[in-house]
């Protein structure tokens, strides 16, 4: 398996993608630190919290990046036509989705890590022209939290990509349904009085979960969970459908 986990991050550090995908990361990390504090008033720029909120801020765009370099991890195989040699390599399906996932996971960390990194460095800048110091406390509460969900997000693209197999279906149905589809549903379910059945859709639950306010629809914790069900559920598809694929 650890030759397989490494085989895996070659594949990735070999394709300009996942640079774009990290170029682009960098500059929403800095551009969201830099929005936040110049968009706050002077005084509540004292707020440890704003600290916070500029790091959880940050994990919405590192999780929908996630989900797509997720996508991409499992369906280049396919789409390049490679998948056949990579099963000669792995016989055992389940295990080239279980590596997949686990990569997609590890990926998505990595990613909020590197955005971190960008945060910190834009905010010490900032806040140390205006002596405002740095709150540990609140950034470290904030980034164990990203890189959960990240990481979530990561195993989710993953699983979507194991589960549908066509780069395009799973890139644009993701994003469809992310941006359309399912605030479609949320308006539905609300004109038939099911607003809480909506907190518990795929998107959602990962809104509230990087959400930094504290009028989110589910709590965090919930969120996650609802977000690792969906994942799980996700994951169980990819398994099926990889296992019974006739790969010629």
């Amino acid at each position: 398996m650890t030759r397989l986990f490494g085989a895996e991050l070659v594949k990735l550090r070999t394709v300009r993608s996942t640079w774009g995908f990290l170029l682009v990361a960098l500059l929403f990390a800095g551009l969201i630190a830099a929005g936040n504090i110049g968009g706050t008033a002077a005084d509540d720029r004292l707020d440890p919290e704003l600290q916070y909120k500029i790091v959880l801020d940050t994990t919405l765009p590192a999780s929908i990046l996630a989900i797509l370099i997720g996508i991409l991890l499992v369906t280049n195989e396919f789409r390049h036509g490679t998948i056949a040699r990579t099963l000669l390599a792995t016989p055992r399906r389940w295990k080239f989705v279980a590596i997949k996932l686990l990569v997609g996971g590890f990926t998505g960390a990595v990613l909020m890590t590197v955005m971190l990194g960008a945060v910190l460095v834009t905010a010490s800048i900032w806040l140390g022209i205006i002596d405002v110091p740095i709150a540990p406390g609140q950034l470290a509460d904030g980034a164990w939290r990203a890189l959960l969900v990240v990481a979530v997000a990561g195993l989710f693209g993953a699983a979507i990509g194991g589960a549908v197999h066509s780069q395009v279906g799973a890139l644009v149905g993701a994003l469809l349904w992310m941006f359309v589809l399912e605030p479609i549903c949320w308006v539905v379910l609300g004109l038939l009085d099911l607003d809480g059945v909506s907190e518990y859709l795929p998107a959602a639950a990962l809104g509230s979960a990087v959400d930094s306010t504290s009028g989110a629809p589910l709590s965090w914790g919930s969120a996650v969970l609802v977000a690792c069900a969906w994942a799980g559920l996700a994951s169980a598809v990819a398994l099926f459908r990889t296992g019974r694929r006739d790969i010629t």
